[in-house]
């Protein structure tokens, strides 16, 4: 059998030591790595209510003065908490839209036999969507948010009275009209139930 060298035996020792160091390294580096990485979160989903009617806006009520020339983003914002059916969101959420707010051409009438000209359209945004529940499945915490949102909105036409505080609304089919306080008709077009009684009628 060959007998090593002291400077042999000593490279080998040291060859030795350099791998069980290096291997030792890496292997806690890795370990790190791991440990330094957020851990994956899973959720289990499901859908609790669907095609609600979420929220309604009052943008503004336009002339042919104050009408606009191009399209802008006009966003509804749905704070957090709010209520969707028994379900409260867990974070605020906007939807945005992008709109041209057109004026009226005070030409036409306001129904077939009046003698009211339209003088401003009143815009409205509704937004409806799905709210789901996801449940973090390691925690159990549940969150809810809207999914496949949508917004819709509507121009209305009005007649806005000499007083300014009231306006002259008409019916779906044209045929009849009605004066309402100019307050109360933007408040009901910010109230999900109350917009179509004054959008249809």
């Amino acid at each position: 059998m060959v007998k090593l060298t002291r400077k042999a035996q000593i490279l080998i020792f040291m060859l030795v030591l350099c791998l069980f160091f290096g291997f030792g390294y890496y292997l806690i580096r890795d370990t790190q790595k791991d440990e330094g990485k957020p851990k994956e979160v899973h959720y289990e989903i499901r859908v609790v209510a669907e095609d609600e009617k979420i929220m309604s806006t009052y943008i503004d009520s336009v002339s042919s003065q104050n009408a606009s020339q191009i399209y802008k983003t006009y966003q509804v914002t749905v704070p957090k908490g709010t209520k969707i059916k028994d379900y409260s969101l867990t974070q605020e959420q906007s939807f945005s839209k992008y709109l041209k707010l057109e004026g009226s051409n005070n030409k036409d009438f306001l129904t077939k036999k009046s003698k009211q000209k339209i003088t401003h359209y009143a815009y409205s945004m509704l937004l409806e969507g799905d709210v789901i529940e996801k449940t973090n499945t390691s925690t159990q915490e549940k969150i809810y948010e809207i999914v496949n949102a949508r917004i819709t909105y509507d121009q209305i036409p009005i007649v806005l009275l000499s007083n300014e505080n009231s306006v002259c609304i008409r019916n779906t089919n044209k045929t009849k009209e009605k004066i309402i306080n100019l307050q109360d008709f933007i408040n009901d077009l910010k109230d999900v139930k109350k917009r179509e009684n004054i959008i249809s009628w």
